[in-house]
């Protein structure tokens, strides 16, 4: 790790010559990296609190007073070097549990490469989400674990339930067994059993006045919501179903024969977490929570790894048994199918995300064009599309729940994009509001009332 982690910085650092840019939830962390700093948290708009992520914008947020631009962008070299490491883990722990040669070799490139296809993966990577990060620090605790490291794995799992908390069960569960069978374990228990309600809470609490507020914020049912549909678990199974495919549903299930048959416990047990992580989230889901195919990624990764795992045991197995030839052929053929599929999507990702970089660019000459965020705030709360809400906050350094509630109301400038409507961005407002064009810059119109 003490060459892997360096050299996941540096490529992450490297990718920022592309067009390059946070979205929603991590602007959000930035905007509250920020009032953590200054000792202004307000948390009353935006995404649900993510502990770990705010930590490392805080610190980012002293550099700030150089240039605006600064703590954004060291954000996303953090990100992405965890979705880059998250990558190289899965190809090594693959190779880890197929053994040597050439089938071990071959174990960890399928399951990087079918991790690097899954949908979705290159833009949570690109525009600094927390998702693949928290993805990084599960595999890297099956490491820790496999070596003997108990206190690693409960920490590094520490570390993965301050961005996701699904991991909750699974870190209670692992930190029951390390208790009775590691008593040196037993401080990092404790410190964890201190840490974690202390971060996700108290932050909350002081930001929102509600120390359960991360909770109700994502269970607040946006119109996409998977919670809304009459039979959220069952729309949440499709949804898996859809973010597997074929081919990893298929490795996933002989993974879990040939650990039968082997009695291969840790292949047995990663495999039971990911059907059981299916599971919570669809009754999460059931309960109010989005269905957001991002709560699916770990389950999606550990399907992925043991497909690789899979397909090297049956290699291995080939030369001598005609059912596993038979078998290996056929995930093969599987996976060239996914692939025709899913690396197309990776070219719709990469222009998606540079879409999305160059209206974030556009979105800061525009308010600079406009005299700047204390002219900008002069006129009015601005009123901007949703997902730029905390992007706005950032640049006018007004909280994300003040543009968010003003963003709606006929007060100041009106900042549309692409085709939108302006009106409809302060449809709320009565009467609708007489608008009047003021500046075009790039795909973002500036608007003022009349």
């Amino acid at each position: 790790m003490r060459k892997l982690i360096p050299a996941c910085v540096a490529l992450a650092a490297l990718s920022l010559l592309l067009p390059s840019a946070p979205t929603y939830d991590p602007w959000s962390w930035i905007v509250w990296g920020r009032e953590v700093a200054h000792l202004d948290l307000d948390t009353t708009g935006g995404p649900s609190w993510k502990p770990f992520p705010v930590l490392f914008t805080t610190v980012f947020s002293a550099a700030g007073a150089l240039d605006d631009a600064i703590p954004p962008l060291l954000w996303l070299v953090v990100a992405r070097a965890g979705a880059l490491l998250a990558l190289a883990l899965v190809f090594r722990l693959a190779r880890r549990l197929v053994g040597p040669g050439w089938q071990g070799i071959g174990a960890g490139l399928v399951a990087a490469a079918a991790l690097a296809c899954t949908p979705q993966w290159l833009r949570y990577a690109a525009h600094g989400n927390e998702a693949p990060m928290a993805v990084a620090a599960m595999l890297w605790a099956v490491e820790r674990h496999l070596d003997g490291s108990r206190r690693a794995a409960l920490a590094l799992g520490l570390v993965a339930c301050l961005m996701r908390p699904e991991v909750f069960p699974f870190l209670a569960l692992y930190a029951a067994w390390a208790w009775r069978a590691e008593p040196g374990a037993r401080r990092v228990i404790t410190g964890g059993a201190v840490v974690l309600p202390v971060l996700w809470l108290v932050p909350e609490w002081i930001g929102s006045g509600q120390p359960f507020g991360a909770g109700a914020q994502a269970r607040s049912e946006p119109s996409w919501s998977l919670s809304r549909l009459d039979h959220p678990w069952l729309e949440l199974l499709a949804r898996a179903h859809e973010t597997l495919g074929p081919a990893l549903e298929a490795g996933l299930a002989a993974a879990l024969v040939l650990a039968w048959r082997r009695r291969d416990r840790t292949e047995l047990a990663l495999g039971g977490v990911a059907v059981v992580w299916v599971a919570l989230v669809a009754l999460m889901t059931e309960s109010g929570f989005s269905g957001n195919a991002r709560y699916l990624l770990p389950a999606t990764v550990i399907a992925c790894l043991l497909t690789g795992v899979a397909l090297g045991h049956l290699l291995r197995s080939a030369p001598r048994s005609a059912p596993a030839a038979l078998a290996a052929t056929a995930l093969v053929a599987m996976a060239v199918v996914a692939s025709t599929e899913r690396v197309p999507a990776l070219e719709r990702q990469a222009r998606t995300a540079e879409r999305t970089a160059r209206l974030d660019g556009d979105l800061g000459t525009a308010v600079a064009r406009m005299g700047g965020a204390d002219a900008v705030v002069a006129r009015g709360a601005p009123a901007v599309d949703r997902a730029f809400i905390p992007r706005m906050a950032w640049l006018t350094t007004l909280p994300i729940g003040q543009v968010e509630r003003r963003s709606r109301r006929r007060q100041g400038l009106v900042f549309a994009a692409g085709r939108r409507d302006p009106v409809t961005l302060v449809a709320q407002a009565e009467p609708a509001p007489a608008l009047t064009g003021k500046l075009v810059v790039g795909r973002w119109k500036v608007y003022e009332p009349r």
